[in-house]
């Protein structure tokens, strides 16, 4: 089933230009986060279904992987579709996970604002980093509460730093993406989807009747981004 929260890239119709695009631009942030991955052991936090996990693993076969999701379906399909012999899942809470051995590097693609508390979430993430390791994370810049019903916070690239230099970890470098919306089928009903962003509209306008406000904020960011979404994604290390 096609979902806005999740992305099964064997599910998306190849055909779909949205929905590939969208499948580019995720996978263009695993890739950055391979390039910066360092150590040997490396934790991918809330790895869905896996693919990004896989392709992390695929491109350090010398390293030792752990992928980690609260779904327990995730998980399974993970097990099932993304192994490698240097791949392991684990299903967990990201706010409470723990592990008998630190890891090098802590990848969280697209996790934070889907939590209640991000400031335990990263607490969590500098327990368990060995010393000198990395968090490479990424979030949404741009407001996301109004089109997405999974996302609890909005971020800045100034509240994304603060969460992490709370913590002694300092941004070092960083990859900007643009995400042009997707009008078609904004507003259509009906119980299988399309594509991904089918049907938004109607949940957007919904919420603007509970947060009249929050319309200005998305305003806002329109005058000064137009008909797009940003994110961000940055390695965040200890001086």
């Amino acid at each position: 089933m096609l979902t806005i929260e999740r992305i099964y890239p064997k599910q998306l119709d190849p055909n779909n230009v949205d929905d590939q695009n969208t499948l580019r631009i995720h996978l263009q942030r695993y890739r950055f986060a391979a390039a910066c991955l360092s150590g040997e052991r490396i934790l991918d936090m809330a790895c869905g279904c896996g693919y990004g996990t896989a392709l992390l693993a695929e491109l350090h076969p010398d390293k030792m992987l752990v992928g980690v999701d609260i779904d327990p379906a995730a998980i399974a399909y993970a097990e099932e579709h993304y192994r490698l012999p240097n791949l392991s899942y684990r299903c967990a809470d990201a706010q409470s996970f723990s592990a008998e051995q630190p890891f090098d590097s802590i990848v969280s693609l697209e996790t934070i604002e889907h939590l209640p508390n991000p400031q335990q979430l990263v607490a969590n993430y500098a327990a368990l980093l060995a010393e000198h390791g990395q968090v490479i994370a990424s979030v949404p810049i741009t407001p996301t509460l109004d089109g997405n019903p999974h996302h609890l916070h909005d971020f800045s690239k100034a509240s994304f730093f603060a969460l992490f230099r709370a913590h002694g970890l300092r941004p070092d470098q960083q990859f900007e993406q643009i995400q042009w919306w997707q009008f078609k089928g904004l507003f259509v009903k009906r119980q299988i989807k399309q594509h991904r962003s089918e049907g938004v509209g109607n949940a957007v306008l919904q919420y603007y009747r509970k947060h009249p406000l929050y319309l200005l904020l998305r305003l806002r960011s329109m005058l000064r981004y137009g008909f797009s979404n940003r994110y961000l994604t940055c390695n965040f290390r200890a001086p």
